[in-house]
């Protein structure tokens, strides 16, 4: 429980403007960015799953996974984010935009921020990408298979990593390929608590 809640409030504060701590503004950013709400429904259905080893919960679990399907198909008829179980999300996770989001069978870890209709993973691939933190995924990019790609790394629009990448680095093509060594995508991704937004 305690993990889903820091999960979540890293999640918002991607989002959220730091210079404001009202709770009315939290939750108008909450209802407006469908992205977030997409992670946060993800973070629920981990959260269950995590639960069905307590034995004190489990009244609670049908009532609860009632609740994660349905809000999981809305999320994926609605505005085409499937997030998968089977993923391991880092905490901070941003979604740019909604539309054509696949994310299945990988690891990504904390502070990375994907666009619309990128795809990270595969239905029938269990070894699948294991992602850094930090990592920057373009509009229409794909990762795939056992690619490892290394901390703050950014993968350009259309960019098709099967590869291992790593870290510092900035990919682009299909298939992918390293163009640059030491690019550093601090300046280019949304601000966080520890790295105000540039003036």
């Amino acid at each position: 429980m305690n993990e889903f809640f820091a999960a979540a409030a890293a999640d918002i504060e991607r989002c959220r403007n730091h210079n404001t701590r009202s709770p009315w503004y939290t939750l108008a950013v909450i209802w407006h960015e469908v992205g977030l709400q997409a992670v946060l429904v993800y973070r629920f259905g981990r959260m269950l799953r995590s639960g069905q080893r307590n034995v004190g919960v489990w009244p609670l679990l049908p009532f609860g996974w009632l609740l994660y399907a349905l809000a999981a198909v809305i999320m994926r008829r609605c505005y085409g984010i499937r997030l998968a179980l089977s993923a391991e999300i880092g905490k901070g996770f941003w979604i740019v935009h909604f539309g054509g989001i696949e994310v299945v069978n990988c690891r990504i870890g904390q502070r990375c921020t994907v666009g619309q209709q990128t795809k990270v993973g595969r239905e029938n691939d269990p070894d699948g990408p294991q992602i850094g933190d930090a990592v920057l995924i373009g509009v229409h990019a794909q990762i795939m298979g056992p690619a490892r790609v290394g901390s703050s790394v950014t993968i350009a629009p259309g960019a098709r990593v099967t590869l291992n990448v790593p870290e510092n680095s900035l990919v682009v093509g299909d298939p992918a390929r390293v163009v640059f060594r030491g690019y550093r995508n601090a300046a280019i991704l949304p601000a966080t608590p520890q790295q105000p937004r540039a003036a």
